[in-house]
This record gives C-alpha cells, sequence and structure tokens, in this order.
C-alpha cells in the first residue's frame, strides 16, 4: 500500500479514531521498540526447549557404541538403484 493510499483510508476514518491513530504514531515515534537481534539456532532451541515444545537428548547420553557403529553388507544392487529402477 503506498503512503497516498494509506493516508487516502486514513482520512475515511472518523475524527475520533484518527486522532488515536495520531497519539499512537506520535507515541511509537517518541519510544520506538528495539530493533530485533537475529536469532540464531541454538537460540530457537533453548526458546523451543523453554516452552516444552522440543526436548534435545543431553549431550551425556552419548555412548560409544555409537560411534562403533558398522553398517550390514548386503548382496545386490544398491538399495538407492533398485529404488530408482521400481520408480520407472
Amino acid at each position: 500500500m503506498s503512503t497516498q493510499e494509506l493516508l487516502a483510508e486514513i482520512q475515511k476514518l472518523p475524527l475520533e479514531k484518527q486522532r488515536e491513530l495520531l497519539e499512537a504514531l506520535k507515541h511509537n515515534v517518541e519510544q520506538p521498540t528495539a530493533p530485533r537481534q537475529p536469532v540464531n539456532e541454538d537460540e530457537v532451541e533453548r526458546i523451543l526447549q523453554a516452552q516444552g515444545i522440543i526436548s534435545l537428548p543431553d549431550a551425556t547420553d552419548y555412548t560409544d557404541e555409537e560411534e562403533d557403529f558398522e553398517p550390514i553388507e548386503v548382496e545386490g544392487k544398491p538399495l538407492s538403484e533398485t529404488i530408482i529402477e521400481e520408480r520407472r
């Protein structure tokens, strides 16, 4: 919406509403809100965890077993090739 369109819409308001809008704008200009800083991934995780939306495993839950993982070798074509062939 352009400035002219916005002004035209404001002029359609009753005088009392125009005054309320003017006061709100004055208040906002006198006391601007602090600019928001970008939020990084760690902050998002912390906020979501604090609100109980997500739960993350503790780093202490890590075991050496996970480090020693070795996949089982299976004979035949790779699974990705089989999937591509079946899609054709």
